[in-house]
């Protein structure tokens, strides 16, 4: 399971840890072993046989937010969440996963989402029935966090759609609520591949997929494909869609948005995806002042600790890097945080209630 990653362990034991200083988990925890190295080296002595595998170092490969930004400060490019994915379904496989993500999985199986709820349900009562089309193929999926957090944000959605006058989308109907990315992340692979090929068959003829959540976008993307399900290649994340149109002048404006922004490039979206533009191009349009930057942006954007399933596995840590975040929020003049993920919404709202957070579509339709 691990062997195919003989280089990436190789290369991250032998290295000067220049990445040590960009990682939210081992800033967090101050400790050495739960940097990218040090879970790298703990691998690399299981694998020369020089350590056991066991409960210690199955443990390690969960203290990752899976945010990738190790690899922009790394000479080599080497990409330590996937060993750190495969390291947990090894875990799964030989029950020495944490007892929190062993709890997470039943529950998910039980209810067949991560949140407990009937989010089909939920979702129908937000929009009105016109909006379900199961032969649709033009399709919103708005994903489990969303439905279950921010409604709102769904309805503005939809708001933004109809004063553009794009009159063909439809909602999915959300009897697969969730694109598995929470199971993914924990290393429950045969769980992930059951919900992706149920999912698969319901979203089967869309021709074009939109959804708001950026983990979503980059399940139904690539790792469905990856788990044998093959969708349309015309997935975008709703940033993608709506950029151009409005650009084009298509969205009426009624009032420029006038408080100030600071935006927050989500993970996914921005390293795994490459959308940094679009989410700026759509709040420049109806935004009265430039949007603000965080000193790490862009590529470099810190993480939200919002992923990996570490809000599952260590919420305490989760809320530390979260706050680590929102410091540079609470500096000069009062702003509020504008992002496009509602992961990272959720994670910012959980750490400090005080902050006012947006997403990009929520501004949209606070401006028509």
């Amino acid at each position: 399971m691990l062997k195919k990653f003989h280089k990436e362990i190789e290369y991250c034991t032998y290295c000067p840890k220049l990445c040590r200083f960009a990682c939210p988990v081992a800033n967090a925890s101050g400790n050495e072993t739960q940097t990218p190295w040090g879970r790298m080296t703990l691998l690399h002595l299981v694998g020369e046989g020089a350590l056991n595998w066991n409960r210690e170092v199955s443990l390690s490969t969960y203290r990752c937010t899976t945010c990738m930004l190790c690899r922009e400060y790394c000479d080599h490019e080497i990409e330590v969440p996937p060993v750190m994915l495969a390291a947990r379904e090894k875990a799964v496989a030989e029950r020495m996963q944490p007892q929190e993500s062993a709890e997470f999985e039943r529950f998910f199986s039980e209810r067949h989402n991560p949140m407990g709820d009937d989010l089909a349900a939920r979702l129908r009562t937000l929009l009105p029935s016109s909006l379900f089309n199961p032969d649709a193929q033009v399709v919103y999926f708005p994903g489990c966090v969303m439905i279950y957090n921010y409604p709102q944000t769904i309805k503005n959605t939809f708001r933004v759609l109809e004063a553009m006058d794009i009159n063909y989308v439809a909602c999915y109907d959300a009897e697969v609520p969730c694109c598995g990315v929470p199971l993914h992340d924990q290393g429950y692979q045969e769980a992930f591949t059951k919900n992706a090929q149920e999912l698969g068959r319901k979203l089967s003829k869309a021709k074009v997929i939109i959804t708001g959540c950026p983990s979503c976008t980059y399940t139904l993307k690539v790792q469905l494909p990856q788990a044998g399900v093959q969708l349309t290649d015309r997935i975008y994340h709703l940033t993608e869609f709506l950029a151009p149109l409005v650009a084009e002048g298509k969205l009426p404006i009624r009032r420029p948005y006038a408080k100030r922004l600071i935006y927050h490039d989500p993970c996914y979206l921005g390293r795994y995806l490459h959308v940094f533009d679009q989410p700026r191009q759509l709040l420049n349009e109806v935004c009265r002042e430039p949007i603000e930057e965080f000193s790490w942006h862009r590529q470099k954007s810190y993480c939200c600790g919002g992923g990996g399933g570490i809000p599952v596995t260590n919420p305490v840590m989760a809320r530390d890097i979260a706050q680590k975040r929102l410091t540079e929020v609470h500096e000069g003049d009062k702003k509020s945080l504008v992002t496009a993920c509602p992961s990272c919404m959720r994670a910012f709202e959980k750490a400090d209630d005080s902050v006012e957070v947006l997403d990009v579509v929520d501004v949209l339709a606070r401006c028509i």
